[in-house]
């Protein structure tokens, strides 16, 4: 009996020691062949991340110079194609004064299209900001010299620019079919809303009922104005259903 308990011992032993070699060949055929495949991808990956070459940037370049484009996009691109991080290029270049919109573009296997939109200004907004077409505030300028002299001016508080610019757009929109334009929009502290024309003539809407009396102001400015500009000093729309001229003297 003992020699026979014995022998099934040494035989299940025997047989643990041949799983277990056989578990270990098997992981190591399995490390050796992610090692080999990490091998095969790494010298594809490597071939196919090309080093860029070519560089084409699409812009009209009105108040961005490309040699500020390059040098966002130079310190990038060491890396090859396949590495560059798109993300972070694409910040870098929106961070440079007037740009508003870029597109990147990698064309395997070495080239890289970019396509740069700038700000479109149409307004100044106090002494040196200026606002985009869709009314935001983009840039503060220093130079006077560097801003559109056909810019209409905007002023008010500083968390009132989109405000006001959405104001002053949507009134332009309105007058322009008529020949008449906006030189200039305040918003004062109050709360008042006061317009220059081109011809001079200064508008006074007050605080209350801005609305409507914006909308009066159109359907009247499109008769009065058009017809007798010359001879209008300003106008008062601080009138519950009404209005009331001031002629120049």
């Amino acid at each position: 009996m003992s020699t026979s308990r014995t022998k099934n011992r040494k035989k299940r032993e025997s047989n643990k020691w041949i799983l277990s070699k056989s578990f270990k060949n098997r992981l190591f055929k399995a490390l050796f062949l992610s090692v080999i495949f990490w091998l095969i991808y790494t010298l594809i990956l490597s071939g196919l991340n090309q080093k860029i070459k070519y560089i084409s940037i699409e812009s009209s370049f009105q108040n961005v110079k490309e040699n500020q484009i390059k040098d966002a996009i130079f310190t990038e691109i060491e890396n090859g194609i396949l590495n560059l991080d798109t993300s972070k290029l694409y910040s870098k270049i929106l961070d440079i004064e007037w740009i508003d919109k870029v597109s990147i573009s990698r064309k395997w296997p070495d080239r890289l299209e970019l396509k740069i939109y700038e700000h479109h200004p149409v307004a100044r907004w106090g002494d040196n900001g200026l606002l985009n077409n869709r009314g935001e505030l983009f840039t503060e300028i220093t130079n006077q010299n560097l801003i559109p002299s056909n810019l209409s001016q905007l002023n008010g508080p500083n968390d009132k620019s989109y405000e006001v610019a959405q104001r002053y757009l949507s009134l332009k929109e309105r007058l322009v079919p008529y020949g008449i334009n906006i030189t200039a929009v305040d918003l004062d502290k109050r709360g008042a809303w006061r317009i220059k024309l081109y011809n001079g003539t200064v508008v006074n809407f007050g605080k209350k009922d801005v609305k409507k009396r914006f909308d009066l102001f159109v359907d009247i400015a499109k008769n009065i104005i058009s017809s007798e500009s010359d001879e209008i000093e300003s106008i008062d729309m601080r009138y519950d259903n009404g209005f009331t001229l001031l002629l120049k003297k």
